[in-house]
């Protein structure tokens, strides 16, 4: 149970992520410089793929064993994790998906996660959007069940007996949610069902170029046809770059630490890479 809530989690970010260019190819980066005694990494993930796509790049598993903590956007070994994820999901004025939809909508919508997924939206209860959403990501990725590079670092993290903090809460993360209207989640419902299959061919095209490691390609192609989360972009990728950095700093001055975030939050120039960059650290990809 609780590594299927860990893709599901991931999966509630997936389409918030743009990819910024970059002028070097990698996933994985070495921090450095502005008075470090030893260098700190931080790799970009992407949070759905299926498991025969799925790759650690070459010496990530080398750096994950130098690191002496493990930091993902959120923490996902918290014993509490479960049930605070389970109550942050449903409704707080117990309003169904009925409720908030237009009739039309609603059939259609229902009759496509029948579809998708095999289960009645009914199922859910008091559920928001986001979970539906959660759902038809999934599909997009082209295998019944998705790994998740979240899942991955926590196992290595317990294997080594490290700790897993988090960059922020998921309360945090829950809470830009919901800073979305309904309408607009609604209408992220009905563009998933409208564009089902040009969506999953593009999310097909994403893969084989994060596969490659070839970040600023990925861009191009994500910034051409992809919008993301509409209305609250600035939200869910600048503002919370710009929050993870006093924390990233705390942390890499006392202690060699590893860094797994989505990779739309490394470059650009509101990105991490470019923001630690400012701070004066160096930043070296290790692709290979």
């Amino acid at each position: 149970m609780k590594n299927k809530l860990i893709v599901l989690i991931a999966v509630l970010f997936q389409f918030s992520q743009t990819f910024a260019q970059q002028n070097q190819k990698g996933l994985l980066w070495e921090i450095s410089g502005n008075g470090l005694s030893q260098p700190s990494y931080i790799f970009g993930t992407i949070h759905l793929i299926c498991p025969d796509k799925f790759f650690v790049p070459e010496g990530t598993e080398e750096k994950l064993k130098t690191a002496q903590q493990i930091f993902l956007e959120i923490d996902m070994d918290d014993p509490q994790m479960i049930m605070k994820t389970q109550k942050l999901l449903m409704s707080s004025d117990g309003k169904k998906l009925k409720d908030i939809m237009k009739e039309s909508d609603y059939k259609v919508f229902s009759e496509y996660f029948k579809k998708i997924s095999g289960m009645d939206v009914a199922m859910f209860g008091p559920a928001k959007p986001m979970v539906y959403m959660s759902f038809t990501l999934m599909k997009s990725a082209g295998c019944p069940m998705p790994k998740s590079y979240e899942e991955y670092f926590v196992k290595e993290a317990k294997n080594a007996k490290k700790e897993v903090l988090g960059l922020e809460t998921i309360e945090d993360q829950m809470a830009l949610m919901d800073k979305a209207t309904p309408e607009q989640q609604i209408s992220w419902l009905m563009d998933a069902v409208k564009e089902t299959e040009n969506g999953n061919a593009l999310y097909a095209q994403m893969i084989d170029l994060y596969t490659k490691q070839d970040i600023e390609a990925l861009t191009k192609i994500i910034s051409e046809q992809m919008v993301g989360m509409k209305g609250i972009q600035d939200e869910m990728l600048d503002k919370r770059n710009q929050n993870w950095i006093p924390v990233i700093e705390q942390n890499i001055k006392q202690k060699p630490t590893f860094f797994a975030v989505g990779a739309g939050h490394l470059g650009g120039e509101k990105g991490v890479l470019k923001l630690l960059q400012q701070k004066g650290y160096t930043l070296n990809s290790l692709e290979r």
